[in-house]
């Protein structure tokens, strides 16, 4: 009977720390973007408007909030792809009909729970309810490989290490950026620690990625894949989990980015990737689980 009990513990223990997986506290809804159901093809158009002091007032005062976006949720098929489907949302609002389960299946790497780096391949499977989740160049080589295997002229640019307040004028020219955080901007716990290829990697939960859509002076709207809705959250304190979870942002735009908006920031960022890389590794005074976080 000990023994029994004793294997539930560590099941239950280990599903509590998966990615996007977390018990749900009540976020702040902000307004019904048009869901569709999990798993569905349907594109967005890939309208250029964006929605100032928008008519349902989803934010305050002189606001930036991306109109006509579709919102998926990643349950019940994908209980740990907050990631593959905030990148199938962004996908779709650039008119191209994806959808989250091929994208994960097909396009995705993956390897076991605590044998890849989770910067390399995705930790686990999405479908699976004890796996974690992956970082910003998984996804960017995940849609690139959908992207030209299907033929479409536009490609997913790596924006990790750009300050949040320059990332903002991505909504301002109408494009959703994917962007790691936590889940209910709880406060990120190291509760997972792995040694992969003799490299400490720390995995902080809940670990979290939505698509960023607008904002306020006080407030951001997000697409949280996991409530299925938008939602917003204090500005503030959505940044310090942004910069908790090392500033992985990624946006799909056109091979020519005519803005050249993303691929300066991809230069600046290539040239500080070794530094991001000492940061995370060097990130061994983050805080630690406590007692309470982890009931």
């Amino acid at each position: 009977m000990k023994k029994t009990a004793a294997v539930l513990l560590i099941i239950l223990t280990a599903a509590s720390m998966a990615c996007c997986h977390q018990k749900e506290k009540p976020a702040e809804s902000i307004g019904t973007a048009a869901s569709v159901e999990a798993g569905s093809t349907e594109a967005q158009d890939a309208s250029e408007d964006r929605s100032k002091n928008s008519e349902n007032d989803l934010l305050t005062g002189e606001s930036v909030l991306i109109g006509d976006f579709t919102v998926l949720s990643q349950l019940p098929e994908l209980p740990t792809g907050c990631e593959v489907t905030s990148l199938t949302m962004a996908l779709n609002y650039a008119g191209i009909p994806a959808d989250k389960c091929d994208i994960a299946d097909n396009y995705l790497e993956k390897g076991g729970v605590g044998e890849v780096d989770f910067r390399v391949a995705f930790e686990g499977d999405p479908r699976d309810e004890a796996s974690y989740g992956c970082y910003a160049p998984v996804i960017v080589k995940a849609a690139n490989q959908y992207l030209s295997a299907n033929g479409y002229s536009m490609k997913a640019v790596d924006l990790t290490g750009t300050d949040f307040d320059a990332l903002l004028s991505y909504p301002d020219d109408a494009t959703p950026v994917i962007i790691w955080g936590t889940v209910d901007c709880e406060e990120p716990v190291n509760r997972t620690t792995w040694i992969v290829d003799d490299v400490e990697l720390k995995w902080y939960s809940p670990e979290h990625c939505m698509v960023l859509l607008g904002y306020d002076d006080q407030q951001v709207a997000v697409a949280d894949p996991l409530k299925g809705e938008i939602v917003k959250f204090d500005r503030e304190l959505f940044k310090a989990r942004y910069n908790d979870l090392f500033q992985q942002a990624v946006v799909i735009v056109s091979d020519d980015d005519p803005s050249g908006k993303a691929a300066d920031a991809t230069q600046e960022n290539a040239a500080e990737e070794s530094d991001d890389d000492a940061a995370y590794d060097a990130e061994n005074d983050a805080p630690e689980e406590s007692a309470e976080q982890l009931k």
